[in-house]
């Protein structure tokens, strides 16, 4: 019986008639009849890569599940497509309305007063230039990535404000489709140091309803698939002028179609950026979805000359609604990490 003990142990549900049998030596009556009915476990992802100069990308069937893109015509590096395998791309690239919304991609708003965030509309430039290196990548058959690049800041004068070594390392998708990126940025400030600033916030002297983003950034998908949004403290429910700025360890934009979750996207603030409680800058309309670990939002930060700051994340995708039990969950096996 030990088959049908194994296949218990893993899932199956097994009926089990046992004959006896006697010991002479033509087995006359032995027989055991076993009869298993496994669950139906979903095979592990298979996909293939596609590279070229300036992208790689994990495909599964015609399908482009997510692509990194560091082509230097572009204002910044940026994921778009990105979806968990069988789902939809969640991800918004170039909107019309703020086409240097680059899907999820990083970016300061001040660095020493200058504008690194916005992009002409005519010439596709930003006040301050940021460039980088062609990163080292190394890829895995089942899906694995690592990214490793440099980066730097530049005013209009040319010289180095700040730089930046980027590491982002995505995970094998699991067996239903989910993956993780996990994205550790450490910035050294150059010989003149670096005052890293953003939109005043409300309240402050020449505060905006939009103040206070920078930072990693993620414009994900519009009408028609309907948005949710839980953090590691509950729903987001109360968005004022289309805004909400929660303080939690992580936040999750789930989405659905007709009632159907069709997948969700959820963004993990280590507690070494800035405490537990992380603040967030949320934005929800039909037209206009974005959010944002506002990492300046508390307060602006000074770098001294050679000074460094390390900012990691971890962005998740799964097919199914994130809720505050699976986040708090997840941010903790993260934060058990080796």
């Amino acid at each position: 019986m030990l088959a049908g003990h194994d296949t218990l142990a893993a899932g199956g549900v097994c009926f089990a008639t046992l004959m006896t049998r006697t010991l002479c030596p033509a087995w006359l009556a032995a027989s055991v009849v076993v009869l298993c009915v496994l669950p139906l476990v979903a095979a592990p992802q298979q996909g293939a890569w596609q590279r070229t100069d300036t992208s790689v990308a994990w495909q599964t069937g015609s399908t482009v599940v997510w692509r990194f893109t560091f082509d230097p015509k572009y204002g910044k590096p940026f994921f778009d497509p990105l979806g968990p395998v069988g789902g939809p791309s969640l991800t918004n690239f170039k909107p019309q309305d703020h086409p240097w919304h680059y899907g999820l991609w990083f970016s300061w708003k001040y660095i020493n007063g200058v504008n690194y965030w916005e992009e002409d509309r005519t010439s596709g430039k930003s006040q301050g230039a940021t460039r980088w290196d062609v990163p080292e990548i190394t890829t895995e058959p089942d899906g694995r990535a690592a990214m490793t690049m440099s980066l730097t800041y530049r005013p209009p004068s040319g010289r180095v404000d700040l730089t930046e070594t980027r590491r982002i390392v995505v995970s094998a998708p699991d067996r239903d489709g989910g993956f993780t990126i996990d994205w550790r940025s450490t910035f050294v400030a150059g010989p003149d140091g670096a005052v890293l600033d953003r939109t005043p916030m409300p309240g402050e002297p020449h505060g905006a309803v939009n103040g206070g983003y920078a930072g990693l950034g993620a414009r994900v998908a519009a009408a028609p698939l309907a948005m949710t949004v839980v953090t590691t403290e509950g729903p987001v429910t109360a968005f004022v002028n289309d805004r909400a700025r929660p303080d939690a360890a992580a936040v999750a934009c789930n989405f659905s179609e007709d009632g159907r979750d069709v997948g969700a996207i959820a963004i993990f603030s280590d507690p070494a950026n800035i405490g537990d409680r992380a603040p967030w800058y949320l934005i929800n309309n039909a037209t206009f979805r974005f959010a944002d670990p506002a990492i300046l939002a508390p307060a602006v930060k000074t770098l001294k000359a050679g000074e460094t700051w390390t900012l990691h994340y971890r962005i998740a995708l799964s097919r199914s609604a994130w809720t505050p039990e699976s986040l708090r969950s997840e941010m903790k096996a993260w934060e058990a990490r080796p």
